[in-house]
């Protein structure tokens, strides 16, 4: 006890302590200010020679050198990577001051992130360290940095334009007409893209456009120089395709139902002498309707089977809801997968009843004479007395085939006989007196019209009515009785209802033809972004339908989208049997979107969902999706879902791959800068 007395009371020995601990806290202080500048120093080498490296491998990609031209992907990634630590190497200039130092490159089809770790030696705070007593707390600093390269198209740009031309466009926004704006806003983009000239052209960079509404009108694709862009090949000509004719019934020569022989839309229009396709198709069988698939090909089941499953790299709740949220198949996988569904259909609007008096429709009870044999009986009748009052695409008027002084009635009236012969076999228990007094057994027959909301004999005659086109003439392939009678077809009224005039405009490097293509673009229907997108896809696909003549891995090429919409998607109920009106996605009742999807609402809902999808498959594949909102409201709940759905669906959530543009100048803002992003290679992180 004496000896540690007396070390404590030894004044010498505590001054020598003192000075030494408070030289070691001056060293770690002001020496430690002069480390950390030194790590900051080699940090911001660090991380520009990141940024060198990253740019370089991005333009060697573009380039596309011979000796990298017949190199496999992985072959392809593996000499960019070297490359790129080479260029790295040559750049850093602190690489001695490092330990422990750790390089990688991570590349994809659309970025190139460089990134770097490792240890810095101390030279102050070592000391002061050792001068604590404590060897190797801060002997080096860590630092880590990461960069993030975009690949951008400074070499050629294969661009879709997906514009929305539906009625609201037609609407102002401060003084201007939307559908103006959009035509400015896309001279900003083409003014970047080819120049000032105003008849510039260039064979790096070729555009497409494809307007939407309720539908796109693919059939008549036209190039620039007005040829047809469409294939016949690629329609279903020989009526294979599972809803080919879906919604009609054939009847042959004799006046016999086939169920077995489907009612081919374009003999249809061959009976109508006023009338032919406008081009508008319908929908592929869902998930072929989202997915890339060639034209003839058959699908594979673990393609098909791959509908609710996010692509590599895909992310975010509303893309992960998206695919979550996937209907269940309609069709089993063994009947996707043939060759017939992958040709389209084209659309024909059916003729919807119009009974309006018992002079045009006969629903009393009468004798019909046919043949010289009489029927009695209640066979006709009109919808409006069933409550239901939303059939609007009534073009062919009823009372030609229904009325017994009319032509018409020698053909239809047998077949509906027949027709009300199998309805009280099978589905005619009320009211019985109103269906025919005879039976016939037709399971088959009673199946494709119960499918149709066919529960009673005469109650339900006008669904069947709807369905009937006439008898089949094999050697004309036309029908006759019904679609070669009289009409009041219209720009309202029709086969083509709701088929936008414009077509899509495919793959022109002409500035002015382009433009003038856009300006003549005029606003009317309803929206379905999914049906623009998808479309959207196709042209720049290299499968047909378009054929794109560069692959998805053609590095020379930047594939990239915009799609504009200035509302929500919709599509409106009917007060009718099928629930809704026709679409793309044939009637809401078919189920065609998937399982369970057979209200308007839920097929609204799905349009988004069936977006967020399409666009996730499509920046899969390495296209750049930008997307625009314009003049929506976010105090509207559709039209703010609507902007999440875009965002969602774009490359990222904010410029220059989203724009959201309350007006026409911040739409034209939006195009430009979307062009100007597109022509140049950057560092975005």
């Amino acid at each position: 006890m004496r000896l540690l007395n007396g070390f404590v009371n030894d004044k010498q020995g505590n001054i020598t302590i003192m000075f030494a601990f408070m030289f070691a806290m001056v060293l770690l202080f002001t020496g430690g200010a002069v480390d950390f500048s030194r790590r900051n120093a080699v940090r911001a080498d660090l991380i520009d020679s990141l940024d060198a490296a990253g740019l370089a491998m991005a333009q060697l990609d573009e380039s596309n050198p011979a000796i990298m031209r017949s190199m496999t992907a992985a072959e392809r990634t593996a000499y960019l990577k070297d490359y790129g630590r080479k260029f790295f190497h040559e750049n850093f200039t602190h690489e001695n001051e490092i330990k422990n130092f750790s390089l990688e490159f991570v590349v994809n089809e659309q970025k190139i992130s460089p990134v770097a770790t490792g240890e810095i030696k101390t030279l102050f705070l070592a000391a002061a360290e050792r001068l604590l007593g404590n060897p190797g707390g801060f002997q080096t600093l860590s630092m880590s940095a990461t960069t993030e390269i975009t690949r951008r198209g400074s070499g050629p740009i294969e661009l879709a334009l997906v514009l929305d031309v539906t009625g609201s466009m037609d609407r102002y926004i401060n003084g201007d007409r939307k559908i103006d704006s959009l035509k400015t806003a896309v001279d900003a983009l083409l003014d970047a893209l080819y120049g000032d000239d105003a008849n510039a052209t260039s064979e790096y960079v070729k555009t497409s456009v494809v307007p939407f509404a309720a539908y796109v009108n693919s059939g008549a694709a036209v190039y620039d120089d007005a040829t047809p862009a469409w294939k016949s090949d690629w329609s279903d000509t020989n009526a294979l395709s599972y809803y080919h004719g879906a919604h009609f019934v054939h009847v042959d020569s004799t006046g016999a139902i086939d169920l077995n022989t489907k009612v081919n839309h374009f003999d249809l229009y061959n009976s109508i002498s006023s009338e032919s396709w406008d081009g508008c198709n319908m929908e592929l069988p869902y998930p072929l309707d989202e997915i890339d698939v060639d034209v003839g090909s058959t699908p594979t089941n673990s393609l098909i089977n791959s509908y609710s499953t996010m692509p590599t790299g895909a992310s975010g709740s509303v893309v992960t809801n998206a695919f979550n949220s996937a209907p269940n198949l309609k069709l089993s996988v063994a009947t996707l997968s043939s060759s017939t569904n992958t040709r389209f259909v084209p659309q024909f609007a059916p003729d919807d009843p119009d009974c309006n008096s018992s002079n045009e429709c006969e629903w009393s009870s009468r004798t019909y004479y046919q043949g010289g044999v009489p029927y009695t009986g209640k066979w006709f009748h009109n919808p409006s007395y069933d409550g239901y009052d939303g059939y609007d695409n009534s073009y062919v008027s009823d009372v030609q085939y229904t009325y017994r002084r009319n032509a018409g009635f020698s053909k239809y009236f047998p077949v509906l006989n027949y027709a009300s012969k199998v309805m009280h076999q099978h589905i005619g228990y009320y009211r019985d007196e109103e269906c025919s007094p005879e039976y016939q057994s037709d399971s088959a027959l009673a199946t494709w019209l119960g499918d149709r909301g066919v529960n009673e004999c005469r109650d339900d005659e006008y669904n069947f009515r709807q369905a009937y086109v006439g008898w089949y003439d094999s050697g004309s392939k036309t029908y006759t009785g019904k679609f070669d009678m009289s009409n009041n077809i219209g720009s309202d009224k029709g086969p083509n209802l709701n088929c936008p005039a414009a077509p899509i405009f495919f793959g022109s490097e002409d500035k002015a033809k382009i433009h003038d293509f856009v300006h003549s673009l005029t606003p009317d229907g309803n929206t379905n972004s999914a049906e623009g997108m998808m479309w959207g896809w196709r042209v720049l696909s290299p499968e047909a339908p378009f054929e794109s003549k560069f692959g998805y891995n053609d590095r020379q090429w930047q594939k990239a989208v915009v799609l504009m919409t200035d509302g929500f998607n919709t599509i409106s109920w009917r007060d009718t049997p099928w629930g809704t009106e026709l679409g793309p996605y044939g009637y809401g009742r078919e189920e065609r979107m998937g399982e369970g999807v057979n209200t308007s609402s839920e097929m609204r809902d799905e349009f988004d969902n069936k977006l967020v999808r399409i666009c996730s498959r499509m920046k899969a594949k390495g296209i750049l999706v930008y997307t625009i909102t314009f003049g929506l409201d976010d105090n509207d709940p559709d039209e703010s879902a609507t902007k999440d759905i875009f965002r969602a669906c774009a490359s990222d959530d904010e410029e220059p791959y989203y724009f959201d543009a309350p007006d026409g100048d911040d739409l034209k803002d939006a195009f430009a800068d979307i062009a100007a992003d597109l022509v140049q290679l950057h560092v975005s992180k």
